[in-house]
């Protein structure tokens, strides 16, 4: 491996570019003759995607807020003596700005996997739903055999320091032995925030097959989600039927999700299959079926990784779910403009514990620092 050079940088300059942020870095060069003006000799280019950007954007301004009061200071030395102690008095006495609370929780979350020292899966996704486009949210997956020490404690603690509460906190741990992977989900937009947790087992070959020739589901995935704010929670099943034909998964929107209802849907979710089915076998894209004990949700989940598809592969159905719900025409091309070139991940829908029709689109999986190629987690 080759040695990190390290390069200084007094100067920069940040743009958007074909969609990615492109931050030039470089050096001020003192213009000969004129001490009023500097040159910049660039040293380094980087381009990021939007998304990245905005990540460096959130772990920046973390870093700096050690600093604050020094830099603040630093600002007031510029100004005269009596402008200065008002700036000071002024900054030490307002009210601060409400903070990003999705943001900060947002950022705390990655930074505590992280802390786990392995590494980790990222992948983001967006829902849509009536009226309304949410691209806020993102999943970290991590390989339970890779975490030191005592794995169920270390997980559950990133869940502690992320107010989940101790009912469900002791639920988790009860079950923490049947994960192979784990995985934090977050959502979060100016009115509420959602915190997850997924357990997700190593289902047995044999326990597949049983489950096939019975046509009885295999439980894959046990999640405790919560608000931090509310202290509401809720566990979700998501119940694996193994091995399913495209006519049987169809069969299943239809009769087990949709049940006569929101028939739109139901042909997008069907068309989408379609599409992935065309490029792999049907048997290879897992189904499950989610469901929560207590309420109405009955939704699905379809992992279309197999199908080496990208989320363009899927354009003409997201501007139909795009339609169906009325989301507003420039927001979702904005969005999907970024996300285009991403590979394809899931696609999930039905009716949400709110009863409300929905879809969500997962997508653009990332390794931190690097992750074994057979991990494929099914969400």
């Amino acid at each position: 491996m080759s040695a990190v050079r390290e390069t200084r940088a007094d100067a920069f300059k940040a743009s958007l570019e074909a969609g990615d942020v492109v931050i030039e870095f470089g050096s001020l060069t003192p213009q000969a003759g004129d001490s009023g003006s500097a040159a910049v000799a660039v040293s380094e280019r980087i381009v990021l995607p939007v998304e990245t950007a905005r990540r460096l954007h959130l772990s920046l301004a973390e870093a700096l807020v050690p600093h604050a009061g020094a830099l603040r200071a630093a600002d007031a030395q510029a100004l005269a003596p009596e402008q200065a102690a008002a700036a000071m008095r002024q900054a030490e006495a307002a009210a601060r700005p409400t903070p990003d609370s999705a943001g900060e929780r947002a950022t705390l979350l990655l930074r505590l996997v992280r802390e786990l020292g392995v590494p980790f899966q990222h992948e983001r996704s967006f829902r849509m739903t009536e009226g309304a486009l949410h691209a806020n949210r993102f999943l970290l997956s991590v390989d339970r055999a890779g975490i030191d020490g005592d794995a169920g404690a270390r997980v559950l603690d990133i869940c502690r320091r992320l107010h989940m509460p101790e009912a469900a906190r002791a639920a988790a741990m009860a079950r923490f032995d049947m994960a192979s992977c784990v995985h934090f989900g977050f959502e979060g937009d100016a009115g509420r925030i959602v915190v997850k947790l997924y357990l997700e087992r190593a289902v047995p070959p044999e326990e597949a097959r049983r489950a096939r020739e019975r046509g009885e589901p295999a439980l894959l995935h046990l999640a405790y989600k919560w608000e931090p704010d509310s202290g509401a929670h809720v566990t979700t099943e998501y119940l694996w039927h193994p091995a399913l034909s495209a006519a049987e998964i169809a069969a299943r929107l239809e009769n087990h999700v949709y049940r006569g209802s929101a028939d739109g849907s139901r042909e997008i979710a069907q068309a989408g299959l379609a599409v992935a089915a065309g490029h792999a076998p049907p048997e290879a894209l897992q189904y499950l079926e989610v469901q929560e004990p207590g309420n109405g949700r009955r939704s699905f989940d379809l992992n279309l990784y197999n199908a080496r598809l990208l989320v363009r592969d899927v354009q003409r159905e997201l501007y139909r779910i795009r339609e169906r719900y009325g989301v507003r025409p420039g927001q979702f091309q904005a969005l999907y403009d970024q996300i285009n070139g991403k590979v394809l991940g899931h696609l999930a829908g039905g009716v949400h514990r709110d009863r409300r029709d929905f879809f969500n689109l997962y997508y653009g999986v990332d390794s931190f620092p690097r992750f074994h190629g057979a991990f494929r987690r099914a969400r």
